[in-house]
């Protein structure tokens, strides 16, 4: 029997989450929204403006320590399964993708939201784990196929909840099930198959970001933009939060509101 080694890797992801939600919960110069934007959270406009490490950061993100406990739960059992299974680099590159994958499809879906959670990455860990079931046979068994659907079903459940990123889901779980594919121990015919749907799907995935830079009217919100760039300026990150108003301004078409603001203080 092949002896179960420590997931280090997960470890630390759980540790990195459960320090951001203790930074979120001490450090909260505004609102729990804004703190977390300012510590890495998905936030369209931003990424808009440059900020493309959103889609990856966010991950690490979580306001409710019910998310995060519920999320962690989720991450030790089947970050656990991968990190064993396929290595610490294959591991990280399918939740890690995954993650990115669905923040990619909440870009091309969504408005201009605020998403925070590893729940695009474990959708992908749970997508890679049904492609796993199928490959080594278990599939066949009654009692594997009867929890597998039982787990599906309670995971689409969940998408019908309110405040639920459903693209978010969507877009990790078919990212984890490529890449599980093109990683497992599967003929050469369907490894070939997987790099090329693999290929395809970053393909159609960075198409599709260039299409949905726009934000609507009612999906400005300056004064949360300011007091987040204002917060990075106070950390002496003024080049760059000065960058992001200019470059937001012209997002918004909004002249040069924000970064007068920026520059003249606002009191609101």
């Amino acid at each position: 029997m092949k002896k179960i080694k420590q997931p280090v890797a997960t470890y630390v992801i759980l540790g990195i989450c459960i320090l951001i939600n203790i930074a979120i919960t001490f450090f909260n110069f505004s609102t729990e929204t804004e703190t977390a934007i300012l510590l890495g959270a998905y936030y369209k406009s931003f990424i808009i403006a440059g900020e493309w490490w959103r889609m990856l950061t966010c991950g690490f993100v979580h306001i409710s320590i019910w998310h995060l406990f519920m999320n962690g739960i989720s991450l030790l059992n089947l970050g656990t399964l991968f990190e064993n299974r396929f290595g610490v680099l294959r591991y990280l590159i399918i939740l890690f993708a995954s993650v990115i994958g669905g923040s990619v499809f909440s870009f091309c879906m969504e408005g201009n939201i605020v998403a925070v959670g590893l729940s695009g990455g474990l959708y992908g860990l749970m997508g890679g784990y049904i492609i796993l079931v199928i490959l080594n046979g278990m599939i066949k068994r009654p009692d594997v196929l009867t929890q597998l659907i039982r787990v599906i079903l309670i995971n689409v459940m969940i998408n019908f909840m309110p405040g639920i990123a459903v693209s978010a889901h969507l877009g990790g779980f078919l990212f984890g099930m490529v890449l599980t594919a093109l990683f497992a121990e599967a003929e050469k015919k369907t490894k070939i198959h997987m790099a090329v749907a693999a290929a395809a799907l970053v393909g159609l995935s960075a198409f599709a970001v260039t299409k949905r830079t726009d934000i609507r009217v009612d999906q400005v919100y300056l004064l949360s933009d300011y007091r987040i760039l204002e917060k990075e300026k106070e950390f002496g990150f003024s080049s760059h939060a000065y960058h992001m108003a200019e470059k937001l301004d012209k997002i918004y078409g909004t002249g040069n509101m924000l970064k007068t603001m920026l520059e003249e203080g606002y009191d609101s």
